[in-house]
């Protein structure tokens, strides 16, 4: 008990800063409020008739030892103690002095100097006046009674008296103790939190530089925290002085320092909502062979934005381990696509070959036929598994559109570098059988084994077998209907793809760019045309849609056709667009005209399935540069038909006699023998 006591009077050894410059001042002002007495006491001298110099003289006795102890003392809070010494001198002699009627009320400035001793902030002043106005009363009461009491006082009246000083005192020693703790301690308060802080802060600074990510936070002037991850430095180098985040981030990835700029503003002008605003911030920055993915939290206080954490990490091993699982994705799909139709992967190869020679000398080439083209290729690509060649081309025509330009040279060098890569592993996978190589299809085999059983005349022997030469259009349109279900799967709709053939081949080399179009159609019809399981549901339509493709002759014509039981052609939405752009919209032939016109599309959204309005026009073009022209019928609502019509004889225009068959046969067969023998 004691012990608290006594460490509640006695301050820490230590002074402070603060409390020293506090206590010099308060000491002067005590001092200056000690020398105030000087001509008060006087004048109460003289009131009271108990002689002005003797008050003068009393009074200045009392003053000289706080003054030799001002000039003197270098320890503040001892000075503090000595006027506790002081104060109590000068409440007796007050009492001394104001003998009379009024003696008693003067013990009052007692009570009054021992509550301003709180001031010091040290309790041990108080406990020193205590003491001190306890031997005051208690000497002079035995000594010169008249000097504290107007009456003769009881030794019972004294005690109340010092029972009133101890209470007091012990309450001004708490709000001293106080007052020091909660006040003139501030400062040590202050050192210790910051000290803890600083060491909170080292801690979380330690955790922020050891877990590989970069953490920073930004204020709605753009400005970066001082507090961030070393990372940040190491990364993107070194931050200046209030330097803005997209400044200090322009001189790794200007192209991220400006996209964030633009979506810092349109977030700042709180337009849009704040998870929306935040999506619309770039979502990585590349440094040099790096790539760095960037996540951003925002830091909201009472609705407003205040500040954005901005989280930094390396990607880079990442997205090559991406691109590494992707690339054997890509190799397996290519493998199997080999494995169901190696006729037709080779013909793609070929196709898709002079599509890229045609690229690589883009002088030769209008601006539409080089979208036509690289439209194509994607489409053709993504067809037979090489995602990676589709990506390049949708990446690729997206700027060509976006900036109304033809392909840079690095641009086609990107293109042509992945198809080189490709073509190397298919080429490993097909390997040579290509040159006089003639693969028939089981149901080809059977047919020509019935005729043969059955005695079927020469002619007609010859002309199957010369027809293998000729590629059956079931296979085209099988590849087109295995496309249409898988992009149904990719859109969300079911879709069911019947096909029919009627037993027609064509020449592959004349019609394999029509084939190569030919998806376009396709991809519309399911992008555009067949809805969505939900809104064929509210339309009363079967959950699952058809399409149906077929090749068949009519009088003399050849036909291709697509219909689908979909939407139908949004004429009016046709007619909008084509009124936009400038083009005829008044009569039917106009909207179909505007339909395949290079660039029109109705959808609202480009994606890597259509909305370019590339891919029709290429159609149409392909089907004109065989004698042929295309028809429309679309009912709202009920579906679309196109049909591509072309004279009989541009089917198979050139005519191969028996004649040149067999000699065709007979000079492969000695070619063969030759090389056999050598």
């Amino acid at each position: 008990m004691l012990k608290r006591i006594w460490s509640a009077i006695v301050l820490p050894k230590e002074i402070s800063a603060f409390e020293a410059a506090y206590l010099k001042r308060m000491n002067r002002i005590g001092l200056i409020f000690f020398y105030l007495h000087l001509p008060v006491f006087m004048a109460v001298a003289a009131a009271c008739g108990t002689g002005v110099r003797n008050a003068a003289l009393l009074t200045g006795a009392i003053l000289v030892g706080p003054t030799i102890a001002y000039r003197t003392l270098k320890n503040a809070r001892l000075m503090s103690a000595i006027f506790g010494f002081t104060a109590m001198c000068m409440g007796g002699l007050l009492v001394h002095l104001g003998q009379g009627p009024m003696q008693i009320e003067m013990h009052f400035y007692f009570f009054v100097l021992l509550a301003l001793l709180a001031v010091f902030a040290n309790p041990m002043a108080i406990v020193v006046a205590a003491i001190t106005v306890a031997l005051h009363h208690l000497l002079l009461y035995l000594l010169l009674p008249a000097s504290v009491f107007n009456y003769e006082a009881s030794l019972w009246t004294v005690a109340v008296h010092a029972l009133f000083v101890v209470l007091e005192s012990v309450a001004a020693c708490f709000v001293a103790r106080s007052f020091f703790d909660n006040v003139i301690g501030l400062e040590r308060i202050v050192a210790v939190r910051t000290h803890e802080l600083d060491a909170r802060n080292a801690d979380l600074r330690l955790l922020f530089d050891s877990v590989g990510q970069g953490f920073m936070s930004v204020d709605r002037a753009g400005r970066m925290s001082l507090e961030r991850s070393a990372v940040v430095d190491q990364w993107f180098g070194a931050v200046r002085a209030d330097e803005a985040f997209w400044i200090f981030l322009s001189r790794s990835d200007a192209k991220f320092a400006d996209w964030f700029k633009v979506g810092w503003d349109a977030l700042l002008d709180d337009v849009l909502p704040l998870e929306l605003a935040i999506d619309q911030l770039p979502g990585s920055a590349t440094v040099g062979a790096r790539t760095y993915g960037v996540e951003y939290r925002p830091i909201v206080i009472d609705g407003v934005l205040v500040k954005l954490l901005v989280i930094f990490s390396d990607i880079t091993a990442r997205l090559a381990s991406e691109r590494l699982e992707a690339e054997q994705r890509e190799t397996i799909r290519v493998f199997e696509r080999i494995s169901r139709d190696r006729s037709g992967f080779r013909e793609f190869l070929d196709e898709a070959q002079g599509t890229i020679d045609k690229l690589l000398a883009p002088a030769r080439l209008e601006r539409a036929e080089i979208d036509r083209a690289i439209h194509t290729l994607k489409g053709n690509a993504g067809i037979f598994g090489m995602s990676s060649l589709a990506t390049i081309c949708h990446e690729l025509e997206t700027k060509l559109v976006d900036e109304d330009r033809p392909p840079t040279g690095a641009e086609l060098g990107v293109l042509e570098a992945r198809w080189a890569t490709l073509t190397t592993l298919t080429n490993g996978l097909l390997g040579d059988r290509r040159a006089n190589t003639l693969e028939i299809d089981a149901a080809d085999y059977d047919r020509l084994i019935d005729a043969s059983v059955r005695g079927v005349a020469a002619d007609e022997l010859f002309r199957q077998v010369s027809s293998w030469r000729l590629e059956p259009t079931e296979r085209r349109l099988a590849r087109v209907a295995e496309q249409a279900v898988a992009l149904g799967a990719r859109l969300g709709k079911s879709v069911e793809v019947s096909v029919s053939a009627n037993q027609l081949r064509l020449a592959a080399d004349r019609w394999s760019g029509f084939w190569s179009s030919f998806i376009h159609v396709i991809r519309n019809s399911m992008d555009h045309g067949i809805e969505s399981p939900e809104e064929r549901s509210r339309a009363a339509k079967p959950v699952v849609g058809k399409i149906e493709i077929s090749t068949y002759t009519e009088l003399k014509e050849f036909v291709v056709q697509v219909s689908d039981d979909g939407a139908g052609i949004d004429w009016p939405r046709v007619a909008s667009r084509a009124a936009a752009r400038g083009l005829p919209y008044a009569t039917p032939a106009d909207l179909t005209e505007a339909l395949f016109a290079n660039g029109l599309s109705t959808s609202e959204h480009v994606t890597d399935v259509s909305g370019r309005g590339i891919g029709m026009g290429a159609m149409r073009r392909e089907c004109e540069e065989r004698g042929g022209v295309v028809k429309v019928l679309s009912t709202p609502g009920k579906g679309t038909t196109v049909q591509f019509r072309f004279a009989l004889t541009a089917m198979n225009p050139v005519k191969v006699t028996r004649a040149e068959l067999l000699g065709t046969h007979a000079r492969q067969v000695a070619s063969a023998s030759i090389e056999r023998a050598s």
